[in-house]
């Protein structure tokens, strides 16, 4: 299952360290019969540690540490085995392989569980041989009928206009599926000469992203792993600051060729694409699984976000369209009746205008709604979206609605 890990820097971490001499074996099982069999028939083959547990037990551990190379985990007894492994996916590497083991002898269930990325199925008793057979196929990347790799979920983050706030949404809502959904995040700034969202976590960008889009052919993960620079143990930037008198035309295949890449290794690109104006840009969009518009409820703020609103609907990738109010309360904004004829239906989300802690927050490299009670519980509304998990709605937008 490709389900995969913070890129960081030039030199490795401790933590790469750490899990370089781990086991690239990780597998959690409920029953002492199957604990016995993998102690017994696993090291033979490759490195390995076994834990007493289920998935959900995995879904736990791995949201606070490495993951391993393969992942051997228990559905038995869990009552939406599907559910559970996209919980597991939200928290795990996209590389790990994912053998998953049960109780039910279920063709319906094996074919769901391949569809999604999982390497094989096994139905208890184990036996020696197929365990076995399957550990040496995933561990070799052979498994029978491979399913296709996982991809981490692309999300282009794109203004209505400038200055609506494009870069501080994508850079907070990069901050947030590494911090609040536990994902390995990258975040790309596609303006190489401009761009901010390097400078916003106070952090100085490596040089390589301008010769990763020009020579995509020369590109492999090692390099990719020395362009990164790392915001945490979750988050990655990829940024640059070319000279602003060069001519720097970047191709849409190579600016997609970087970020499939990126979506190999991560669980979430969040890509900040500003006004979706350049050809890479124009294909990251297109590309996305969810596009992120920003807005603001000035005059013409709400003018070019109905028209970018349109313009995307009829974008050729026909991913999901997220709505984002920026700046929710500024001053010089259109009363909210005035808004909702304009938009015809309120935004999917609204930010609220904060600008002292985004202020402090970017003195300090620090997402704001670290600091900022207000900001984070609309950030978190924003981040549970995209990220596909539950959140309270509490009528947010709709009381500003009513004010």
């Amino acid at each position: 299952m490709s389900l995969l890990a913070t890129l960081l820097g030039e030199a490795p971490s401790a933590a790469d360290a750490a899990r370089g001499a781990g086991p690239r074996l990780l597998a959690y099982v409920a029953d002492a019969a199957s604990a016995a069999l993998l102690n017994s028939a696993a090291p033979s083959l490759l490195p390995c540690e076994v834990r007493t547990g289920d998935i959900r037990s995995a879904a736990r551990d791995l949201a606070r540490q490495r993951s391993p190379d393969l992942l051997l985990v228990d559905l038995s007894g869990v009552a939406d085995p599907l559910a559970a492994m996209e919980v597991l996916a939200g928290v795990c590497d996209p590389s790990v392989r994912v053998i998953a083991v049960g109780d039910s002898n279920d063709i319906g269930l094996y074919r769901d569980l391949r569809r999604i990325g999982v390497t094989d199925y096994l139905f208890k008793p184990l036996s020696r041989d197929l365990l076995e057979g399957a550990l040496r196929a995933a561990g070799a990347g052979t498994a029978a009928d491979e399913a296709p790799g996982r991809l981490g979920k692309l999300v282009a983050v794109i203004g209505a206009r400038g200055g609506v706030g494009t870069t501080t949404v994508a850079v907070h809502l990069g901050c947030w599926l590494a911090d609040g959904a536990r994902g390995r995040t990258a975040l790309v700034d596609l303006d190489l000469q401009n761009g901010t969202v390097a400078l916003a976590l106070n952090l100085r960008p490596e040089p390589a992203l301008r010769e990763a889009v020009e020579a995509p052919d020369r590109v492999d993960d090692v390099f990719m792993e020395r362009a990164m620079v790392a915001a945490s143990d979750r988050l990655s930037v990829l940024a640059a600051e070319e000279p602003v008198e060069d001519v720097i035309d970047i191709a849409p295949t190579a600016a997609l060729s970087v970020l499939n890449r990126l979506q190999a290794r991560h669980n979430y690109v969040v890509v900040d694409a500003g006004r979706a104006q350049g050809g890479a840009a124009r294909a990251a969009l297109e590309a996305a699984s969810i596009a992120v518009l920003v807005g603001d409820a000035s005059v013409a703020g709400l003018r070019d976000l109905v028209r970018m609103r349109a313009a995307i609907a009829r974008r050729a990738g026909g991913g999901r369209l997220v709505t984002v109010l920026n700046r929710r309360g500024a001053p010089g904004e259109l009363p909210a009746t005035d808004l909702m004829r304009t938009l015809g239906e309120p935004p999917d989300h609204a930010l609220p205008y904060r600008p002292v802690p985004l202020a402090v927050a970017a003195g300090i490299g620090e997402p704001a709604f670290r600091h900022c009670r207000r900001f984070r519980e609309a950030m978190e509304r924003l981040g549970a979206d995209v990220a596909g998990q539950p959140a309270a709605q509490d009528g947010l937008f709709r009381r500003w609605v009513r004010r």
